[in-house]
């Protein structure tokens, strides 16, 4: 019952929204409503109950807890978490709570440390205090219907700078930038996998190559090609089921909630502050306004990323990066990074000292070599003082603080600049994907070869056309597979033979295997009918042939040089 008041001040600011008298709704206009309700239409009672709530930091760290743990989800049911540092950071600025103790730290900031933009003041040639943090809120959309998707705070910007980072972070989420992230994802990024299934398929995909090295180069399997052959595809089909079914299922939920996340953006005001009082003149701070937009809506719904570890992963990175990150590049509304000036901002990071990463376009300037000079000449100015030792002191300790190395991330679209800051460039994710395309390829070039011994043809039957002369034998065949078969010819008056079975065009087109007929030297008893025709099926594997297989057709000479004539 102490903070009746303020219930009473909310119903007036949105019964006078709804009458129009104030412009704004209550949520939005709820510093100014504040102002007018405490100076015009308060009562006695209310200012003395305020006043007496305000005497005691306490008191006033009290109405804080009230006003976000039971006020906040009562008055305004939206899950949105950041909703609450808006409230507070709008009344801290205005009587009596601009001169409570407890509302000091929400006057100058929301608590929100995004990644931070550089801003070059006017002449600047890169100066440490170009480097300017950028907190991004969600909040519900405004009631007035006139009211921008985008407003900045204490800063002025064109809305043709800003909307492009709005519609960037919006493709990102659902849209052609999402398809961007996840290729990039899959062709280079890090796997959700435990430590032991990251093993196995480095011992799988090892066994593979080592497999295929044995079928190509290795001895004859003889009876057990089969055997090996099956192990072989199974291992295949076995490992592209686990990583493309690991990748699918986690671009999926990742499109699912970017989808939710995308309509939360579309429904939602987002607020850009930065400090400073700047007019912000061209769209180089694009790419810093559009990743803490993402790390806003992340943290005003985290829940809504617990289906998609992909998304939690990254929006999680990009909250926890803004401490030591900065970013520039102008951006297109569909995600890619326009060149801007980089050497005076360059600069100013490695003047400022706790700036270790930097996201730039990709151009030339932002290369090492043409770091080096400028970190030479630019010496970090954060160092840590230390203390003066007491006189007394025996021994007296001095810190050194070593400026860390500034990593520059050259991106072509906001999508990198998310994979990066992400953590999810894994360079032995490239090397399998790169093991993966080789033996892929591989197997499927094999693939006609490995049918032939798994899932073996019909057996062919002879057919006309036979040989029109009697110096030849020819064995014409029913099949659309020659390569894998051959005709064996035994017989005890003419020279024992093998012939691949062929396409012939000319002069008689058939698929065949031609046989000359030599007799054999010496006595014997047989005469020229004598001999069995064998058909034998080919082992084969890129190129190389393995011992005969089953033999799956026997014929006489008789039958296949009358074939046809009859």
């Amino acid at each position: 019952m102490n903070y009746i008041w303020f219930w009473t001040f909310w119903h007036w600011s949105k019964e006078g929204f709804r009458r129009g008298a104030v412009l704004r709704d209550a949520l939005h206009g709820i510093g100014g409503h504040w102002d007018e309700w405490f100076g015009h239409e308060a009562s006695d009672g209310d200012r003395r109950t305020i006043e007496e709530i305000g005497r005691t930091e306490m008191g006033q760290r009290k109405f804080i807890y009230w006003l976000c743990r039971y006020w906040i989800p009562e008055a305004i049911p939206n899950r949105n978490r950041l909703i609450s540092r808006f409230i507070l950071g709008q009344l801290a600025r205005v009587p009596p709570f601009n001169t409570w103790p407890a509302f000091a730290r929400f006057r100058r900031s929301y608590g929100l440390e995004g990644i931070k933009a550089i801003v070059l003041a006017e002449s600047s040639a890169g100066q440490p205090q170009d480097i300017r943090n950028i907190e991004a809120l969600i909040l519900p959309r405004d009631g007035d219907a006139t009211s921008p998707e985008l407003v900045p705070e204490e800063f002025q910007a064109e809305a043709t700078d800003l909307q492009p980072a709005l519609q960037s972070a919006k493709q990102l989420l659902s849209g052609k930038g999402l398809l961007i992230f996840l290729t990039q994802w899959v062709l280079r990024g890090r796997r959700p996998y435990p430590r032991w299934l990251t093993a196995t398929l480095v011992m799988g995909w090892l066994a593979l190559v080592g497999l295929i090295l044995m079928l190509m180069f290795g001895p004859d399997p003889g009876s057990r090609l089969f055997l090996v052959e099956t192990i072989l595809v199974g291992l295949w089909v076995g490992l592209i089921l686990v990583e493309a079914g690991v990748a699918g299922v986690v671009a999926l939920r990742a499109g699912r909630s970017g989808m939710v996340l995308r309509q939360r953006l579309e429904n939602s005001q987002v607020r850009l502050r930065m400090n400073g009082g700047l007019t912000l003149k061209g769209g180089s701070a694009g790419v810093p306004f559009c990743l803490n937009i993402l790390s806003s809506l992340y943290r005003a719904f985290p829940n809504d990323t617990k289906g998609s570890w992909l998304l939690q992963q990254a929006f999680r990175k990009l909250c926890s990066a803004g401490h030591s990150c900065a970013a520039t590049g102008a951006l297109t509304a569909d995600g890619r990074l326009k060149q801007v000036v980089l050497e005076p901002k360059i600069r100013a990071c490695l003047k400022e000292g706790g700036i270790q990463q930097l996201l730039t376009p990709n151009q030339p300037e932002a290369t090492e070599s043409a770091i080096e000079p400028l970190a030479k000449v630019s010496p970090a100015s954060a160092v840590r003082p230390v203390p003066a030792a007491s006189s007394g002191s025996r021994v007296q300790f001095g810190f050194a603080a070593e400026k860390p190395g500034l990593r520059v991330h050259r991106c072509n679209h906001v999508a990198n600049a998310v994979l990066v800051l992400g953590g999810f460039i894994d360079r032995w994710r490239v090397v399998a994907n790169i093991l993966l395309v080789t033996a892929s390829a591989v197997m499927l070039t094999a693939l006609p070869d490995l049918r032939s011994v798994l899932l073996p043809q019909a057996a062919p039957v002879a057919v006309p056309p036979a040989s029109p002369t009697p110096y030849d034998l020819w064995v014409s065949m029913s099949t659309k597979h020659p390569q894998y078969f051959s005709v064996v010819l035994e017989s005890d008056y003419w020279s024992n033979r093998r012939a691949e079975v062929k396409r012939y065009e000319d002069p008689i087109p058939s698929v065949r295997a031609e046989i000359p007929f030599h007799r054999l030297t010496g006595l014997t008893s047989a005469n020229e009918d004598d001999g069995i025709v064998w058909i034998e099926r080919r082992h084969r594997f890129l190129g190389r042939e393995f011992l005969p297989g089953e033999r799956v057709g026997r014929y006489t000479i008789p039958y296949l040089t009358h074939l046809g004539h009859e």
